[in-house]
């Protein structure tokens, strides 16, 4: 038996596939069909470029062992706070590198209980020089979670003024991933200096150790009169709240009809399948009245409640939000057949030892094809089955509006709720095929770096060779200028929706 055996594909709509297949007249050949909802998460982290199976990292420490930093612990302040840093650890184990002069090395196997040890090797702290840069530039390149302790002075014959570190902050950044700083003060030969705790937070991950110094020092009894400053460098910080959320209809308009059985409701998103028409949505919805008879004004919103709060974006100034519409239909449909051939693989008879059993002209013994369209008549996977958004996805211009009288405080307060409603002068198209998938990002509009936060103050210090030393500060701001979140999504309704025309 081989696989030139007659198919039939029946497409009904985005959302349902049949397949009718005669596997040599074996009727126990179920394919897998995906409907949106089931596999609208995986489209919204490969859209997000989120790892689809999350792996646990080990934690790493670089410690700058130059001759400043050495100097650095023998102020108590700085040596105990060190110290709270390692009692915070809720590890057993790290991964530690001594960053020492013209290299960066890894000391294996390094329990906890011996880090308190690391900074009393005074053999270790030689010279002015230590590669901080290339530090940095591995700490990136590893994408882990990571904490670098340096007084971010970097010598190459001389003290470097330069934004040193800001390519690879950039990089970090711009990857939506997140840098913490916990900064103490102490003097060098009369001089104020730093020492920065860099964490590398990586984006999505659960447990940061930073959020656990943080708490610690925060509630814990033995720091209480430590003085340290703390900040917070990211551009993918938004909060979303959810007031009055109903359980199976979110914030949609309850004048629409939806199936309440296949609605999602994530932190991120929204899946939402509409069977109203568009016509009712406009007619009922876009030009809604008031209860006495008004017309509503810019009509009744048709999602509503959502909350945006951009607070933690402390050195950004984010003026606004704004809403684009994508039709990701075809996008979506990509995405669905190939995860439908990777599901629906060929399977063959075996025999006793597990090995495929052959017929007469050596073929493959089928039990089921799989999919009619992966794979080949010998079960070899022949689609391409590796999926990526596309670009230039058909964008429907002014089909909904944010109503801005909700966010007359945005910039100020630096929060604000989102309705979305229909534009009641909408002249664009749609797709008037079976069905559409629309994508609705809320985004960051008229993002700036806030360069009058006093707290950039705290990255600048008395150089040796210089009068101020600003590389980091330099290293931050433009760092957090390159990677400006301007039109950033933070929040995304999926509407699985009738055909425009109705």
């Amino acid at each position: 038996m081989n696989l030139n055996i007659n198919k039939l594909t029946t497409w009904i709509g985005l959302g349902t596939l049949g397949l009718i297949t005669a596997c040599g007249g074996n009727n126990n050949c179920p394919l897998k069909d995906f409907a949106p909802n089931e596999i609208i998460g995986t489209y919204q982290k490969i859209y997000n470029n989120e790892p689809l199976n999350a792996q646990a990292q080990r934690f790493a420490i670089y410690l700058d062992y130059s001759g400043s930093v050495k100097t650095a612990f023998k102020d108590a302040n700085t040596q105990q706070f060190y110290q709270l840093f390692i009692n915070s650890l809720k590890i057993s184990t790290v991964d530690f590198f001594e960053v020492n002069n013209f290299s960066v090395d890894k000391i294996d196997n390094l329990e906890k209980s011996q880090l308190y040890k690391k900074v009393k090797d005074a053999s270790k702290f030689k010279g002015d020089n230590a590669p901080l840069n290339k530090t940095v530039e591995q700490i990136v390149a590893n994408n882990t979670e990571a904490v670098f302790i340096t007084d971010g002075e970097l010598w190459e014959n001389g003290e470097r003024d330069d934004p040193w570190a800001r390519e690879e902050f950039e990089k970090w950044l711009k990857n939506g991933n997140k840098l913490e700083f916990f900064v103490t003060n102490h003097l060098d030969g009369g001089k104020q200096k730093h020492l920065f705790y860099i964490c590398f937070v990586p984006k999505n991950t659960e447990s940061a150790v930073a959020s656990d110094f943080k708490f610690y020092l925060d509630n814990s009894v033995e720091a209480k009169n430590f003085q340290y400053s703390y900040f917070s460098f990211s551009n993918n910080t938004t909060k979303i709240t959810k007031t009055d959320y109903q359980l199976k209809t979110g914030g949609l308009n309850e004048n629409t009809f939806m199936d309440e059985t296949v609605y999602i409701n994530q932190p991120d998103y929204e899946f939402i399948s509409l069977s109203s028409s568009w016509k009712d949505l406009f007619k009922y919805i876009a030009n809604a009245y008031d209860k006495n008879g008004n017309p509503i004004k810019g009509g009744a919103p048709l999602l509503s409640r959502l909350g945006v709060d951009v607070s933690g974006l402390e050195f950004y100034d984010v003026n606004n939000l704004s809403v684009k519409v994508y039709n990701i239909s075809d996008d979506f449909h990509k995405l669905k057949r190939i995860m439908e051939v990777k599901e629906n693989t060929p399977t063959f008879w075996t025999d006793e030892n597990g090995e495929i059993v052959l017929d007469e002209n050596r073929q493959k013994t089928v039990i089921c094809p799989g999919d009619w369209e992966g794979y080949n008549d010998k079960g070899e996977l022949v689609m391409d089955t590796v999926f990526k958004t596309s670009k230039g996805l058909p964008v429907i211009e002014g089909l909904l509006t944010i109503d801005q009288d909700l966010l007359a405080d945005f910039k100020s307060q630096k929060k604000g709720e989102v309705n979305l409603k229909l534009s009641q002068n909408f002249s664009g198209s749609m797709s008037e095929s079976d069905y559409n998938l629309l994508r609705v990002d809320i985004c960051l509009s008229g993002v700036t770096v806030n360069t009058s936060n006093i707290n950039f103050q705290n990255f600048i210090w008395q150089g040796k060779q210089v009068k101020e030393n600003r590389s980091m500060y330099n290293s931050i701001l433009g760092a957090l200028n390159a990677a400006n979140p301007e039109g950033k999504v933070v929040y995304t309704y999926y509407i699985n929706t009738l055909p425009y025309k109705n």
